[in-house]
């Protein structure tokens, strides 16, 4: 099996994002550790939500396949890592589409 490309996960992404409306912002950066998954989706809550990770990676992972990419929380004011924009939920998200971006 190939690796995701940054492509596959912006699909990816997207296409799960609408079921998490708990998460505000989706980042994106490359992994900094060998052996490690190549991609790292950030997730950025909304308002104090802390959304789960682990389940939002293995729904990632049944579309990219095992290993295709690490989910993580944001470290807020403390991130350390050049983080780019996948995806930003519209203000006030239900479960509808977010609107996205890459940047």
């Amino acid at each position: 099996m190939r690796q995701p490309s940054i492509l596959d996960l912006v699909r990816t992404v997207t296409e799960v994002a609408p079921a998490h409306p708990e998460v505000a912002v989706w980042w994106y950066t490359r992994a900094a550790e060998p052996g490690a998954p190549p991609m790292v989706v950030v997730l950025e809550g909304r308002e104090g939500a802390r959304p789960d990770a682990a389940r939002i990676g293995a729904e990632l992972a049944e579309r990219l396949g095992p290993g295709g990419a690490a989910v993580r929380l944001h470290g807020g004011a403390g991130e350390t890592h050049a983080l780019y924009r996948l995806l930003t939920a519209p203000a006030g998200a239900e479960a509808g589409a977010p609107r996205g971006g890459l940047g």
